[in-house]
């Protein structure tokens, strides 16, 4: 039978409470074995030398990006994410339709092509920059998510969320903005954003979806009975007992002090003027910038022009107050100097009747090279980045049609990481779509399975084996009742 109706409001609903059973609830059953998987998405084939004429040469086209970092020899480490990686590939390539050679596959280990942060914005801008109308992209993240705080430690509260890539090259959601703003302008192109990972929520700064049960006439989500579901995790483990009190599993979020502790350790390895630095709070940003530089995330490396052109304010100032240079050179430098501010604080304010005389003045020699100087004489002085946790203006935003994004969790929850006893280790997100989506088109193939009911199907999962985490559905209403990743070849 359907799972019990969801609250109203989707921040705290909670899956329908499971019936008594004599064990005790355990973590979500591995998905079917899946196919082996290239460690690198291999070059395309060369297309025949005689292809049909009748081939549109604009046809719809299935890619995927699919992501899993371990962290193997890190305190971070953990142990489902590349099984992850390999059960989606085999979902896609076995249930929907996707071919190898369009999928892209990111895992930390082997000598394939790395997750990090400047290889997924990579491969991410790469699929974008190829898409078309009528495109179907998926992308699937496993691994930690973590939550940035702002650079100014009085802004307690405020914090962005952010993917972490194997090489602690955080991605956060002004970047994942900014690489799927283009979809805007390529028609309908439907993108999924699967994130096993904590604090996913508003990734893509979309409304979260109210799932309140299947439109009228529809098939139910997938329903579990829990004899049958415990009886397959006794086969996965081996026929051992899972313990009591829940599934033996580690949580998906990075605590920020950890991804500091980590970054500090990489500076030191790193050498050089950044080798004695300890990454904190008060300059995280700068801390990125030092070890990532321009492949940063776009925050970061704002507030290292932001900061970079403070300081070269600064100078300028102690130049012009020196006493070295004449009177009217020095107006004519502090004139460029409160010009120079104005663009960099973004106040706005006109200058003064004495600044006005001299904020269009040309420098003198001795200032005419400085970046102080050259921002101030065009304008393009950088603002202040907003704070963490800040969201754009409505029209700054993706549009609700851009992106459909299945969470690991609500926001004050953590994401799991199981590892059943003998059995495969997994993301309990990642194992419950691949096992209800699977169970559908086994039983009913020719209906969609849709992103409501997948995540009321995934809901009714892990609540029935002890995983207290929600999974969410942010998307525009467009998409809630279509059909999950179609399965037509």
């Amino acid at each position: 039978m359907p799972p019990a109706k969801a609250p109203a409001s989707a921040a705290s609903a909670k899956p329908a409470a499971a019936a008594p059973s004599a064990k005790p609830a355990a973590a979500a059953p591995a998905a079917t074995a899946p196919a082996a998987i290239p460690p690198v998405k291999p070059a395309a084939a060369m297309p025949p030398a005689a292809a049909p004429s009748t081939a549109p040469a604009t046809a719809p086209s299935k890619k995927a990006v699919l992501i899993g970092c371990n962290y193997p020899g890190t305190s971070a480490e953990l142990m489902g994410c590349i099984n992850d990686v390999h059960s989606i590939y085999d979902l896609l390539t076995t249930c929907c339709g996707f071919v190898k050679e369009d999928i892209t596959v990111m895992i930390d280990e082997g000598s394939g092509m790395q997750p990090t942060g400047k290889n997924i914005k990579d491969a991410l801008r790469a699929m974008v920059k190829a898409a078309k109308d009528g495109d179907e992209l998926v992308v699937h993240f496993s691994g930690h998510g973590t939550q940035v705080p702002s650079d100014d430690p009085e802004e307690k509260d405020a914090k962005d969320e952010a993917i972490c890539p194997c090489d602690m090259n955080i991605i956060e959601d002004d970047d994942l903005r900014e690489i799927f703003k283009p979809l805007h302008d390529k028609g309908t192109v439907k993108l999924t954003l699967i994130a096993d990972c904590c604090h996913s929520g508003t990734l893509l700064d979309h409304a979260e979806i109210i799932i309140d049960g299947p439109k009228p006439g529809g098939p139910p989500p997938p329903s579990f009975d829990i004899a049958a579901l415990q009886g397959m995790l006794a086969s996965l483990s081996g026929g051992k007992e899972m313990p009591a009190g829940g599934p033996p599993m580690k949580n998906r979020a990075l605590p920020f002090n950890d991804l500091c502790g980590m970054l500090t350790k990489m500076m030191a390895q790193m050498g050089g003027a950044s080798a004695g630095k300890t990454a904190t709070q008060g300059n995280i940003s700068s801390s990125l910038t030092s070890l990532f530089g321009a492949d940063a995330n776009k925050k970061a490396i704002g507030m290292a022009d932001y900061m970079g052109a403070g300081k070269a304010a600064f100078a300028l100032y102690q130049a012009a107050t020196s006493g070295k240079t004449d009177k009217a050179s020095q107006d004519k430098n502090v004139g460029i100097l409160m010009s120079f501010m104005q663009n960099l604080c973004g106040s706005g304010a006109p200058p003064t009747a004495g600044e006005t005389a001299t904020s269009g003045a040309t420098p003198n020699a001795a200032f005419s090279g400085s970046p102080a100087a050259a921002a101030a004489s065009d304008g393009n002085a950088p603002a202040k980045p907003p704070p963490a946790g800040f969201k754009p203006p409505q029209h700054d935003r993706l549009s609700d049609d851009i992106g459909i994004l299945i969470t690991g969790c609500q926001d004050k929850e953590t994401s799991a990481d199981a590892r059943p006893a003998g059995g495969k280790p997994h993301g309990a997100l990642t194992n419950a779509i691949v096992t209800v989506a699977k169970q559908h088109y086994a039983t009913d193939p020719g209906y969609p399975l849709t992103y409501r009911n997948l995540v009321i199907g995934v809901r009714d999962m892990l609540g029935k084996t002890g995983f207290s985490q929600n999974p969410c559905l942010e998307c525009g209403q467009k998409w809630a009742d279509a059909a999950f990743v179609v399965t037509d070849k």
